[in-house]
């Protein structure tokens, strides 16, 4: 069975929030440019997130996304890798873009047992 497979089986949970991020675009051999915006949440899983974006983005760009905590009160920082992105004509001169993201780095649970300092 391949990653994307079994990827898809993972349960997605609907979550529309808003989540900032970064990312960095190349404009020639010697330059970039850091793009920061906000983009919605469709749905999320263990492995990635479903996001509406207003920049275009590559497919197998990465970029850092702001997602809320599962034990506390505040933001992560994680970094994505986009799958798949598809354009979505919103107006005449702007389209959104649906992006499917695989986190890339998954950080381990926080172990209690260890004393805080």
């Amino acid at each position: 069975m391949t990653t994307e497979h079994k990827q898809r089986e993972n349960k997605r949970v609907s979550s529309m929030q808003e989540h900032p991020y970064a990312l960095i675009r190349h404009v020639d051999g010697s330059t970039v440019r850091l793009i920061e915006g906000s983009g919605y949440s469709i749905n999320t899983s263990v492995g990635g997130m479903l996001l509406l974006l207003p920049e275009e983005v590559a497919k197998r760009q990465i970029f850092e996304i702001q997602v809320p905590s599962e034990t506390r009160n505040e933001q992560l920082a994680k970094l994505g890798e986009v799958c798949w992105t598809r354009p979505i004509p919103v107006e005449a001169s702007a389209d959104m873009h649906l992006v499917g993201i695989r986190f890339l780095l998954k950080l381990p649970a926080l172990d209690r047992s260890l004393p805080s300092y």
